[in-house]
C-alpha cells in the first residue's frame, strides 16, 4: 500500500520553491498504521510541505513578498555579524 501526497498548484504556470514535490510512503505488511503515518508526517515537515502549504494559503504581493525577504536578510546579516565578533 502506497500513500502520497502532492502539494497542490495554485494554477498553471505557478512554479513551487525546490520543484513539484510528492512524499510518498511504502507501508509493508507487517507494519502498523500508525507507524506508517508517523513516518509520512516526519517525511513531509523534512520536505516542507506544511510550511509551503501555509505560505500559499493567502495570495502574496509580490512587492511585499520582496519587503519579507529583504527584512530576513538584513535579519540574517545581522545576526552574522553578531556571531562573527
Amino acid at each position: 500500500m502506497v500513500y502520497s501526497y502532492r502539494l497542490p498548484t495554485c494554477g498553471q504556470g505557478v512554479r513551487l520553491e525546490g520543484g513539484n514535490r510528492v512524499t510518498k510512503v511504502i507501508v509493508e505488511p507487517d507494519e502498523s498504521f500508525e507507524s506508517a503515518l508517523k513516518r509520512f508526517k516526519k517525511q513531509c515537515e523534512k520536505a516542507g510541505l506544511l510550511s509551503e502549504f501555509k505560505k500559499r494559503q493567502h495570495y502574496e504581493k509580490p512587492s511585499v513578498r520582496r519587503k519579507r525577504k529583504a527584512l530576513a536578510a538584513r535579519k540574517k546579516a545581522k545576526r552574522r555579524e553578531r556571531m562573527s565578533d
